[in-house]
């Protein structure tokens, strides 16, 4: 994987914590896209949104969020 650096991300995502779980979120779901289309099954989940050359989910996610094709939105918490 390619070596990437946080500043590309601030202007998408403001922390380095929010990142690392959109990135992992995205990625797991990538996996099993790929995985999915390896085995000709058919799966719900959307295809990579990004056109690289790499077939790792995490380097495909990473490149979706810098190109602000994925974004995080943190759940509300409703009073009780």
């Amino acid at each position: 994987m390619k070596v990437q650096y946080i500043d590309e991300y601030k202007k998408s995502i403001d922390s380095k914590y929010k990142l690392c779980i959109a990135a992992a979120k995205r990625a797991r779901e990538l996996g099993e896209y790929l995985s999915a289309q390896k085995n000709m099954e058919r799966i719900s989940v959307i295809k990579p949104l990004v056109d690289v050359e790499s077939h790792d989910p995490l380097e495909i996610a990473f490149n979706e969020i810098k190109e602000e094709k994925v974004t995080f939105e943190m759940k509300k918490k409703e009073s009780e």
